[in-house]
């Protein structure tokens, strides 16, 4: 019998990453890879996303049929790339007609080794904002310990680990404090956690499947501009 895969989709971070693996043999391992790519263009991977994914099935020899699930990264992150991740997923699920596992970006940036500990998340949100959050992975999935909200990017030097922050903020940092540390969101790590999801049964229908908006507003509307522009607000 052909083994089961499921394909991981991650946009969040402005790279569009790929993955396929193969059902791991326990819980906490991963199974193998068939494939896996990346996409730096930003404003290819709308266009590139679906034709990669169809000729890397084709050349590793992946049937959709063998398909279990569709795993995402919901975000928060870039508001095009998290549309066309979710997108592609919906659209990846109801013709393949299997679930769907949403997972965020904070819980693919922390690293296997540091499950079933309390650690913070940070993503740069860009506009001097940092997204974050705090959880704790354990067998039964994510416990959000803080749910995902913005903080101002003044605060980050006010924060202690242990916390892993995105190589955009690491950097921003002048001296690091102990206990953070530098990651990155991981599509290898958005898979191996789909799996123990799908395992769970904590799959979704396909158009339950939507990006994660922390920011509710990200720019001004033309209106507002203007009338900025003429001293009305």
């Amino acid at each position: 019998m052909a083994s089961r895969f499921i394909l991981a989709i991650s946009t969040s971070s402005g790279v569009a990453k790929v993955v396929a693996t193969t059902e791991p043999h326990g819980s906490d391992s991963l199974g193998a890879g068939l494939f896996g790519f990346e996409i730096v263009d930003y404003k290819s991977q709308s266009a590139q996303l679906l034709p990669m994914i169809r000729q890397h099935l084709e050349q590793s020899g992946a049937k959709p049929a063998q398909c279990a699930a569709i795993a995402v990264d919901i975000g928060p992150g870039g508001f095009t790339s998290l549309r066309t991740a979710c997108g592609i997923a919906q659209g990846l699920a109801v013709a393949w007609q299997v679930p769907a596992v949403p997972l965020t970006s904070f819980e693919c940036m922390l690293p296997e080794q540091y499950s079933d500990q309390s650690f913070t998340l940070l993503i740069d949100a860009r506009l001097n904002e940092i997204y974050a959050a705090r959880i704790r992975r354990t067998s039964k999935g994510t416990e959000w310990l803080d749910p995902p909200h913005l903080l101002a990017m003044d605060e980050f030097q006010n924060i202690q680990g242990p916390a892993v922050c995105d190589a955009n903020l690491y950097a921003q940092r002048a001296n690091p404090g102990k206990g953070i540390e530098p990651g990155v969101v991981c599509a290898t790590r958005l898979a191996q956690l789909a799996w123990q999801e799908f395992a769970a049964g904590r799959v979704v229908a396909p158009f339950d499947c939507q990006p994660l908006y922390v920011r509710d507003k990200v720019a001004q509307t033309t209106t507002e501009r203007l009338a900025l522009k003429h001293g009305v607000i």
